[in-house]
């Protein structure tokens, strides 16, 4: 099961997707609650929490390698080290069969790809969104990585033959190297952003 948290905008009321991220918080307390029910429902085996920045092929990716009946996939940004602490504390009260739990974070091989698809969607959000999810995600993971022993995974996703088609590479370094890894990233992208002229959330 995978829960898409920008499928829930479609079930709010007066949704507009010109105005996507207005419905952000009513659409993840929607999937949230889907989250919960299916936690207790004792299906599933594995639960795996999705991150990376909007338009890095998270959706993509789960929907291609990770449909099986028994995980339970949280398709989110994961973009605070907060938010990333409620989600496991949900999972500890309310998961009966004691699944295991892991992060798979996707970060775009040229950002700049993403930038157009993210230009491009249908679902319309600030520009900084795009720069700040890229950055706050991979500085969630990384925390991960550096204070906690929960599993990571990490994907660079990229255009396959110049075709629209994604392909993904995992990164198997150990978890110092992946989390100093990230940090540079973010930092890139951090600096792309300011000299682009972009307000860029420090917390």
């Amino acid at each position: 099961m995978i829960i898409e948290v920008d499928e829930y905008k479609k079930k709010v009321k007066d949704y507009d997707a010109n105005r996507s991220e207005d419905f952000h918080l009513e659409s993840s307390k929607l999937a949230d609650r889907d989250f919960i029910d299916a936690l207790k429902s004792k299906k599933y085996k594995r639960i795996i929490l999705m991150a990376g920045g909007t338009a890095s092929g998270k959706t993509e990716f789960a929907k291609s390698y990770l449909m099986y009946k028994d995980q339970l996939v949280y398709d989110g940004t994961l973009k605070s080290y907060d938010g990333f602490k409620v989600k496991r504390d949900k999972i500890k009260n309310y998961d009966k069969c004691k699944s295991t739990f892991k992060i798979v974070l996707i970060i775009p091989y040229d950002w700049r790809k993403a930038f157009e698809a993210f230009l491009g969607r249908e679902r319309k959000m600030k520009t900084e969104t795009f720069f700040n999810t890229q950055i706050q995600s991979k500085r969630t993971v990384v925390r991960i990585l550096l204070e906690t022993k929960f599993k990571v995974d990490v994907y660079v996703s990229r255009i396959e033959e110049g075709k629209e088609r994604l392909g993904y590479i995992k990164i198997t370094d150990n978890r110092t190297n992946k989390a100093n890894l990230l940090e540079k990233l973010a930092g890139l992208m951090e600096t792309i952003a300011i000299e682009n002229g972009f307000e860029i959330n420090k917390k």
